[in-house]
């Protein structure tokens, strides 16, 4: 969980960051609600690029929890045949 509340809050800032720029740049041309759709647009894109190396430990994470759970399955049908 700690990796996803990490991928997230960074999704967060990145999104805050975008907008911030781009409301400055521009406020005289847009108003609030296209500003935040092309604040979106541009943080989803630079979340490929700039956040890849925690977007992996987030997969590696998940990766390990869906190992653990298949086992767990397993090992608990192979019980339930051995009875």
């Amino acid at each position: 969980m700690k990796e996803f509340a990490i991928y997230t809050g960074l999704r967060a800032a990145l999104f805050a960051a975008c907008f911030a720029v781009l409301w400055f740049a521009l406020n005289n041309w847009l108003t609030a609600f296209p500003l935040l759709l092309l604040a979106l647009i541009v943080s989803s894109i630079l979340s490929i690029f700039v956040l890849r190396a925690a977007r992996d430990r987030l997969a590696g994470k998940i990766e390990q929890r869906a190992e653990k759970m298949s086992r767990r399955i397993e090992q608990a049908r192979s019980a339930e045949d051995d009875d």
